[in-house]
């Protein structure tokens, strides 16, 4: 594995303590706008001022301790890479409906079902890769950046007691404008605290203009100096009915981690091909296992933050030593209960601001990542439709909730969750045919590169190849096809229409096959340039040297037999 030029200090690097504390504080700075959800999800399901500090204690323990899972790779747990925890609002439907049937300790008993769900969704990824691919991923992660953007514009039409519309506009407005000038127009360090000033101008403005009420300050003022967060202080419970919500939100948590993992990967590796499967399963085990801890903690779920992870390769450390100091930050915040009451006193409006800054990153990153590959007619399809369904969740909620049968209530409780599971089951059925072999004779008189540039273009976006082995494999190809017939390898026939080369593909996650069939002699191969004296002593050389050039362009060559037919094998690696 190369390190890109951008990273100085790699996974395994260790940078001075000094910069380790400073790129700390930085990435806390950034997660620390993600804390805004665990107050909105305290004032969503009206717990009081306890349970409130218990809820975002517990969430920055149990991330605390997730960072170091997922960075220390204890027993095959944990991906090795950089890779924080963040809380999500796509959450929110699910556990809403498990306090609604059983109260507020079966929310985290469904915290619990998540983190298994997410474990045995590890292994499926690894088994089922053709339905679970990194496109369904990518459109996990832009349904949970549209999910927390539409969420944002929600908590700024809200309209708060003693607070008009226009208050509200102007608040979202100085705290989305000041994350944005410092994040597009500042440079070094502001650059990287964006996010956080935008949130201190939000709560100075909110103080300024005595938008926050005094209760709110003297709460503040009477917090203690220290708080113990106590395990399972809410309550924890097993609500049967919050299953299938739950295995629901846990299969896209673990999609949404599939592609923060992969990005983590990319960012790690300048010569980053395809996603490492038995990475990613150990990196999503690790979060399951988080989860089932913060089920203990009176926590809220979490999940893989791509936004911490392009933070960190920005920077230009990936270190996993990083994660260890992140990691004391939050758990030193968690029990300090001044600095967790800031975050909850915040206008709707300033935390709406900062929602939609986040989504735009976290939609954008699904995008890429949708975009890795190539897409056929089936993955557009899949993905599309499940985009158009995701995004349509409200309207068709609104029409159809009543006609439902209750399975899919449960299954269908959230835009991420209708998306996800439409795309993924698409997928599952685009699979029938998906993969039988597509063979197609090219006259070795008439054809010519565009055609053979058309159909390995065609193949390509079937098997989901990357573009640029296409590319490499439609020019290889040509060369191997006018070698073939410029040399007499291919038997002339009596009738023209039986001079032919009849070419298909074969693709699995590692490599692009194009198997050249045809009636004739086989090309010898060399791995060795002929000299000049080659040259005029044998009269084999011109065979031999383009038996060399073959060899040259691709990963790996190698010939033989199907009955009468001769056979060339172009192998790439993808």
């Amino acid at each position: 594995m190369r390190l890109p030029e951008n990273i100085i200090y790699g996974t395994a690097d260790k940078p001075p303590i000094s910069t380790l504390i400073i790129l700390a504080l930085q990435q806390m700075s950034f997660l620390g706008v993600y804390l805004v959800i665990s107050p909105l999800f305290a004032r969503h399901f009206g717990l009081n001022q306890d349970q409130s500090l218990q809820l975002i204690s517990a969430t920055l323990l149990a991330s605390g301790f997730g960072v170091v899972l997922q960075t220390a790779k204890f027993w095959g747990i944990g991906s090795g890479y950089f890779c924080p925890l963040q809380a999500t609002s796509s959450t929110f439907a699910g556990l809403l409906l498990a306090k609604s049937s059983s109260g507020l300790g079966a929310m985290f008993g469904m915290v619990t079902v998540i983190g298994l769900a997410q474990m045995f969704f590890a292994f499926v990824f690894q088994r089922l890769k053709g339905v679970f691919t990194v496109q369904i991923a990518g459109l996990a992660v832009l349904l949970i950046g549209l999910g927390l953007g539409y969420y944002g514009i929600k908590l700024i039409l809200q309209v708060e007691p003693g607070l008009s519309l226009s208050q509200q506009g102007l608040l979202c407005l100085l705290t989305l404008g000041t994350m944005i000038a410092f994040n597009v127009w500042s440079n070094g360090n502001l650059r990287l605290f964006s996010a956080f000033l935008g949130l201190l101008v939000g709560l100075v403005s909110s103080s300024y203009m005595d938008i926050i009420p005094e209760s709110s300050w003297e709460t503040f003022h009477n917090a203690p100096l220290f708080y113990l967060p106590t395990p399972m202080n809410i309550g924890w419970s097993f609500d049967p009915e919050s299953l299938l919500p739950a295995i629901a939100t846990g299969l896209f948590l673990a999609l949404h981690s599939f592609g923060a993992l992969v990005a983590a990967q990319k960012f790690n590796d300048a010569d980053w091909k395809r996603p490492d499967l038995q990475s990613v399963k150990q990196g999503i085990l690790s979060e399951g296992i988080t989860n089932l801890v913060n089920s203990l903690l009176n926590g809220i779920p979490l999940t893989s933050s791509g936004g911490a992870v392009s933070l960190a390769a920005s920077t230009g450390c990936t270190s996993r030593y990083l994660a260890y100091w992140l990691a004391t930050f939050m758990v030193i915040i968690a029990f300090i209960p001044k600095a967790i009451i800031i975050w909850q006193i915040l206008p709707l409006s300033v935390m709406g601001g900062a929602l939609i800054f986040l989504a735009s990153f976290t939609a954008l990153s699904g995008l890429q990542v949708m975009a890795s590959r190539l897409l056929d007619n089936r993955k557009t399809l899949a993905l599309g439709i499940g985009l158009i369904l995701g995004i349509s969740y409200e309207p068709l909620m609104a029409s159809y909730q009543q006609i439902y049968p209750q399975v899919l209530k449960h299954l269908l409780f959230s835009s991420v969750s209708l998306g996800t599971f439409s795309a993924v089951l698409l997928s599952f059925l685009f699979q029938y045919k998906n993969h039988t072999k597509e063979i197609q004779s090219f006259n070795t008189q008439q054809s010519s590169l565009d055609d053979v540039v058309i159909y390995l273009e065609k193949q390509g976006k079937r098997w989901g190849a990357r573009p640029e082995v296409v590319h490499k494999a439609e020019y290889a190809t040509w060369q191997a096809f006018e070698i073939l017939v410029e040399n007499g390898l291919i038997n002339e026939q009596a009738n023209n229409n039986d001079n032919k080369i009849d070419i298909h593909t074969l693709f699995n996650e590692y490599t692009f096959t194009v198997i050249l069939n045809y009636t004739g002699q086989i090309l010898p191969l060399t791995t060795h340039r002929p000299t000049h004296e080659d040259f005029l002593n044998n009269d084999d050389a011109v065979i031999q040297m383009a038996g060399y050039l073959i060899y040259r362009l691709a990963d790996r060559v190698k010939t033989g037999h199907n009955g009468s037919q001769c056979q060339l094998f172009l192998i790439f690696n993808d």
